[in-house]
């Protein structure tokens, strides 16, 4: 004689009702028809949306190929500087160029569109290309210096100046002959650019992390 199993009871996983599984269903998960179709509708809008995801992110990846060199190059430039910016001022270090602290700078400047700091290059992008992905290249500096004022620059000295004498003071005079050169033009491939800017990119997310946490 065959024995058949007994129903089950079990709980409905869209209403949660209490129903019994007939022996040919046990591994049923909701109490009838109703609670399928809602299921069912549930699982439609689910992939309908990791579709438009996949899309989304095959559209991007396509995009990207057709995006200039230069454009990559930008997006390395910048992030890039924003990591020695963060880096700098978590390291609590001052304007490179006339000097004043973080306090001073945040006492007197008024508010500037950015914040009150940037990542300054010692040696400009445009006389240096070479120099553009070189992060010993990229020092704090406030808006102020690292717009062109010497308002702040020690008494004699171009903003510039200041910036060189600060930087051999506080880093040595090695490393700003080093930045002097001469240097060896750099070919940067497309792949090459990409993957610094995830470098640094990743970077500035850590740094930002530790600083949340501290």
């Amino acid at each position: 004689m065959i024995q058949t199993k007994p129903p089950k009871l079990k709980v409905c996983k869209v209403c949660e009702c209490n129903f019994l599984a007939p022996p040919g269903l046990l591994r049923a998960k909701v109490c009838g028809p109703v609670c399928a179709g809602k299921i069912g509708r549930a699982q439609r809008i689910k992939a309908e949306k990791a579709r438009l995801v996949r899309e989304k992110r095959e559209t991007r990846e396509k995009l990207s190929i057709l995006k200039p060199r230069g454009y990559w190059l930008a997006r390395a430039k910048k992030a890039i500087q924003q990591f020695r910016r963060l880096e700098e001022l978590a390291k609590g270090r001052g304007c490179m160029s006339c000097g004043r602290s973080q306090e001073e700078v945040t006492g007197t400047d008024s508010w500037k569109p950015g914040g009150l700091w940037d990542g300054g290059h010692f040696l400009s992008k445009g006389a240096r290309p070479e120099l553009a992905l070189e992060p010993l290249n990229i020092w704090l500096q406030c808006k102020s210096c690292n717009g062109g004022s010497g308002k702040y620059a020690r008494k004699g000295y171009t903003v510039n100046q200041s910036f060189e004498a600060n930087l051999i003071a506080q880093e040595g005079a090695e490393l700003v002959e080093w930045l002097k050169g001469p240097h060896e033009a750099k070919h940067y491939e497309t792949d090459e650019i990409k993957s610094i800017e995830a470098t640094y990119t990743a970077k500035t997310k850590e740094l930002k992390a530790r600083q949340a946490h501290a």
